[in-house]
């Protein structure tokens, strides 16, 4: 019996224009953060459609070389940040460590009563009270990690009070003794809803990577849970195995 002949397959319009763009991000023509010109403008450089420049950027974008603002466009991605779950350094540590430049916003921050989610993640009774804090966190002016902190309130008598865009590890350890050595991290991909991805300027259901910490102190009480929710492609993770 003789083989079939399997039909030749075309090579997608866009995979050439995609190729274009890659090799002059990953070659360093074009710079981290650097606005790539309109679909019209690359249409017209390519030579090409400005259906097959739309695919090709959002292949790009899914490999995670470049990314889009809701109504501004799209970007090169700067360099990944090295992330590792197991270790204690505070999101201002290890973006500083790797040579960039951390921000912090808050969102909103109150004091309320726990929820049964909040009373059986943070070892606490139905009723006690907890802050809930927002923060909007950036690397180089770009927004890329929205967080929802829950802090046990009777460990941190007027939290409120302090400046909650420093670093909450730090103001936890200088002002309340109290020195986080161990976090238990669950993470896995999530689509970001309309709360995030207005705060991160994506659409809703954008790819997004969701971080939840335990945080325990120095005495193995647990101090607070923090949800993350990141844009796709800024971290790298990394583990390390024995």
């Amino acid at each position: 019996m003789s083989d079939l002949a399997l039909p030749l397959q075309r090579i997608p319009k866009y995979m050439p224009i995609r190729d274009v763009l890659a090799h002059q991000i990953e070659s360093g023509q074009r710079q981290s953060n650097e606005k790539l010109p309109s679909e019209r403008v690359l249409s017209e450089m390519l030579s090409t459609t400005r259906v097959a420049v739309r695919e090709a950027l959002l292949m790009l974008e899914m490999e995670g070389l470049i990314y889009r603002l809701d109504r501004r466009g799209w970007f090169v991605r700067a360099p990944r940040i090295i992330y590792c779950p197991q270790s204690t350094k505070s999101f201002n540590q290890y973006v500083c460590e790797q040579g960039g430049l951390p921000s912090t916003q808050v969102l909103s921050m109150q004091r309320v009563t726990a929820t049964a989610w909040d009373a059986q993640h943070l070892d606490m009774k139905l009723g006690e009270e907890i802050y809930s804090i927002w923060r909007k966190r950036s690397i180089n002016g770009r927004a890329v990690l929205v967080e929802h902190l829950r802090i046990k309130a009777q460990l941190f008598p007027d939290l409120l009070q302090h400046d909650l865009s420093q670093s909450m590890t730090q103001l936890m350890a200088e002002h309340y003794q109290r020195h986080l050595t161990r976090a238990h991290v669950h993470l896995y991909p999530a689509a970001l809803a309309e709360q995030q991805a207005k705060a991160l300027h994506v659409n809703v259901g954008s790819m997004g990577l969701y971080i939840s910490r335990t945080n325990r102190d120095q005495s193995g009480v647990i101090t607070d849970v923090n949800q993350e929710y990141w844009l796709h492609d800024v971290l790298d993770l990394h583990f390390e195995a024995h």
